[in-house]
């Protein structure tokens, strides 16, 4: 435990969790005055590896709350957390992808760091996971509907056209999807044992996969 009551300039914690959690403290009684002390031990904490301060600190940069907002501070602070496997980060990071706030516009980043954060415990993530997923499979509706059912091509990141309408119907029930593999992007789907295998070709009518670029829809 850190040394005293009243933290100081001068004094020394022996545990970056104590310094964490009296910056919330003082970030929660919001005076001006132990705001400015809340933001500097919340500030040192992060500097010194702590994953909580990271992504609290990294939320005051969003927000512009007690510091000057800088959405690219934001966003190195949050990613941070994010790869430390923070759930409230991946939360926050959904956010941010979903509204472009600071980084590109990106439904399906904003999915991916929704569904982590859902299976790690945050309940809301579960939602917005789900309306996110709703959307892409609405323009992939769109998408595929709009565009002749004659080649299978898939891009890095989706299947952008189909050839015949048993995989049409097979890629908007999700049982074959573009997944990232080690070997990068590859057109899978589930064999009779539930092993999941490459599809170079359609298993419905034998159409070649033909590989394009990305999708602008996206």
């Amino acid at each position: 435990m850190k040394r005293g009551v009243a933290a100081t300039e001068d004094e020394e914690y022996e545990d970056l969790d104590d310094m964490y959690n009296d910056g919330i403290l003082l970030l929660r009684k919001g005076n001006d005055a132990d705001l400015k002390e809340a933001v500097e031990l919340l500030l040192k904490a992060s500097s010194l590896g702590h994953i909580p301060a990271k992504r609290v600190v990294g939320s005051l940069y969003l927000d512009g709350r007690v510091v000057e907002q800088d959405l690219e501070k934001a966003y190195e602070l949050i990613s941070e957390a994010v790869a430390s496997l923070d759930p409230f980060a991946m939360y926050m990071l959904g956010r941010m992808y979903e509204g472009g706030i600071g980084v590109e516009q990106d439904d399906r980043g904003a999915l991916y760091m929704f569904a982590f954060a859902s299976e790690m415990g945050i309940p809301e993530a579960k939602e917005d996971a789900e309306r996110i997923a709703a959307r892409i499979d609405e323009r992939r509706r769109r998408k595929l509907g709009s565009r002749p059912i004659l080649n299978l091509e898939i891009s890095d990141i989706d299947v952008e056209a189909v050839c015949c309408r048993e995989m049409f119907n097979a890629v908007m029930n999700g049982t074959i999807e573009v997944i990232e593999t080690y070997k990068g992007s590859e057109l899978m789907r589930e064999d009779e044992n539930g092993v999941e295998t490459v599809c170079n070709e359609c298993p419905f009518c034998g159409k070649k996969v033909r590989r394009v670029s990305k999708s602008k829809i996206y």
